[in-house]
């Protein structure tokens, strides 16, 4: 029960979220004016007078980032006033406006030294190079890599940093807005993938599986066994292949009647020869689902 009651506990380090409003809907125009805001100010703004593109979408803009584009960190004057025209134009047009929101668990963002809690700061070229990635996902998935304009901003004004993304199509090429469930899927994994730091883990992975287990076997002829449990069982599997060397894959359904023999030989193999590696592999593989589940 303990065990139970402690995974759903996890707070899950990324969560993306996604819906679109149409060019009729107030939100759109108010975020075209929003583009239009002036940063330099430092006076404060009630939440009643501050933009709101959906229950408080960009918050107080005090506590909101610059809006940076996939070319640009801070937009000039000149950059603003074209991003404007943009949504303009795509609002004239009738086009959909898509609104996704990365939101990040602060502990994780600072496990990853992205997010410093003490001094309150955070990287934010990174946060917008990781945005810049997982929209490039989404764009080639939805096919609007060629049509589409988006503008993002990094926000401080919850316990959670989040990032508020706003995609249009000056031009539209569609009228539904719904996207594919996959499409959230890519985008949230991209963002994980590009945070956490897995890759030594990983390449002692598979160090271990292909390196020190499967190659090393690779140079053993299967025939020189002498092991009395391991040889007649390796017979059998052996002598019931297919014909067709092509189809000696383990997914393949030729090899199904096979496959509880092949896992027996694994098995005991891999017990016998390399014990000590797999204990290694089986610690890293621990080590990775950790990472994984609190990311997820």
């Amino acid at each position: 029960m303990s065990k139970a009651i402690s995974r759903t506990n996890i707070v899950p380090g990324v969560v993306v979220k996604t819906k679109f409003i149409t060019s009729h809907y107030k939100a759109f125009q108010q975020y075209v004016e929003y583009v239009d805001r002036d940063e330099a100010k430092q006076e404060d703004r009630s939440v009643a007078h501050s933009f709101s593109l959906y229950q408080d979408y960009m918050g107080n803009p005090n506590k909101t980032s610059s809006l940076f584009t996939h070319k640009y960190n801070r937009l000039t004057e000149e950059q603003k006033a074209d991003l404007k025209e943009s949504f303009e134009e795509a609002q004239k047009n009738n086009s959909i406006m898509w609104q996704d929101v990365i939101t990040f668990h602060n502990p994780w963002l600072q496990e990853q030294g992205i997010y410093d809690a003490r001094t309150h700061t955070v990287d934010e070229r990174k946060l917008m190079y990781v945005t810049r990635q997982a929209m490039s996902k989404m764009l080639e998935r939805e096919r609007l890599n060629e049509s589409a304009v988006w503008s993002a901003a990094i926000h401080y004004n919850t316990d959670n940093l989040h990032i508020h993304i706003a995609t249009v199509e000056p031009n539209p090429t569609r009228s539904r807005g719904k996207r594919k469930p996959k499409t959230l899927d890519v985008m949230k994994s991209t963002v994980v993938n590009q945070i956490i730091d897995r890759g030594k883990n990983q390449d002692r992975i598979n160090h271990l599986i292909r390196k020190e287990m499967v190659d090393q076997k690779k140079q053993d002829s299967s025939f020189s066994w002498r092991n009395r449990e391991l040889k007649p069982l390796f017979l059998m599997v052996y002598n019931h292949l297919p014909q067709d060397k092509r189809q000696w894959q383990y997914s393949y359904n030729t090899i199904k009647p096979l496959k509880p023999y092949i896992d027996t030989l694994s098995e005991k193999y891999i017990k016998k020869y390399h014990q000590k590696e797999y204990q290694q592999l089986i610690k890293n593989l621990d080590k990775e689902v950790k990472e994984l589940k609190k990311a997820y």
